[in-house]
């Protein structure tokens, strides 16, 4: 029986939150739309499927469905036409709450002087609610209908059952969806997981389900190389250690071989690498080496199609 395989895109947008996350780095501030293209393009010759984040107030800089400030009406129409076209088909679009940097006053409508992982930390369940209502609205209008959130950062580790709970409550508000699921959880290389139901009603038929990353991000470090070479020494690197040249070894492998599902983790920065587009490359080279190695052994699915056979959380390791 194949194993479930789903990429994991967090952090998608028109500029690289880089510059907004850590301002003492240097980061090229606007990705170029030929880049969603070409991931586009990737995935569609590969069949790859999963989940795309993109936030729908990236870094604070306005609403997706109005304008960013700072980015031009153009850049910003084109990156969400080709994400209406070419990624929605494949991906689950999800938010990644509102800005994946301060935090939205829904009701003042202005941003709080903290950051959305800690905002939520002490944030109640209808709180959050309303401001992932807002979020899903705002894909809504600009034709992306969201299925689940990525969670910025650890965002709703240290209150999940609020977290999970708002999130219900969210997309039984603005879509009449019972079932939800969010991304949160890294599973380290000894714990694979399969997702987990995180909350449930059963009264009302409402449940979020979990869907854990079984890898880490293995093309984040092509951000910091000084030149293109050491940039794809580095992306050649993170395929190798997701699955060897000869497909014989890596962390894919030890899922296939165990059973659990191939979620790979990535973010829209790693694989730009700063306009050197290494991490794409990276991801091109491990796509063909899947595709060689593996075979039937894996089937591409959507996140909310995983999330479909989630696992009781006592079994979850099993």
């Amino acid at each position: 029986m194949a194993v479930p395989a789903s990429l994991l895109v967090d952090d998608g947008a028109p500029v690289n939150l880089m510059v907004w996350h850590c301002t003492w780095e240097q980061h090229v501030r606007v990705v170029p739309n030929v880049m969603l293209r070409d991931f586009a393009s990737l995935c569609e010759r590969h069949g790859v499927s999963g989940k795309f984040s993109i936030p729908p107030m990236p870094a604070a800089l306005g609403r997706i469905d109005r304008q960013l400030t700072g980015i031009s009406p153009a850049h910003l129409r084109t990156f969400l036409d080709i994400a209406r076209r070419r990624i929605a088909p494949r991906f689950d679009i999800t938010c990644e709450l509102l800005t994946h940097l301060v935090a939205f006053n829904v009701k003042g409508g202005y941003f709080e002087h903290m950051y959305e992982d800690a905002w939520v930390s002490r944030a109640t369940a209808d709180q959050i609610a309303e401001t992932i209502a807002l979020a899903l609205t705002i894909l809504d209008s600009v034709g992306l209908r969201s299925t689940g959130v990525t969670s910025p950062w650890s965002t709703g580790a240290d209150n999940e059952k609020a977290y999970a709970q708002g999130i219900a409550r969210a997309f039984w508000r603005v879509h009449r969806r019972k079932r939800s699921w969010y991304f949160l959880h890294c599973m380290d290389e000894s714990r694979p997981a399969w997702p987990w139901v995180a909350w449930k009603d059963a009264g009302r038929g409402l449940e979020t389900v979990t869907v854990p990353a079984n890898t880490g991000d293995v093309f984040w470090p092509t951000q910091y190389a000084v030149t293109l070479r050491a940039a794809r020494a580095a992306a050649r690197a993170g395929a190798d250690e997701l699955l060897s040249r000869d497909g014989r070894s890596g962390r894919i492998r030890e899922l296939v071989d165990v059973g659990f599902p191939v979620t790979i983790l990535t973010h829209w920065q790693s694989l730009f690498s700063n306009g050197r587009l290494a991490g794409l490359w990276g991801l091109e080279l491990l796509l063909e080496r899947m595709a060689a190695h593996l075979g039937d052994e894996i089937r591409w699915m959507r996140c909310s199609e995983l999330a479909r056979l989630a696992r009781p959380r006592s079994r979850r390791g099993q």
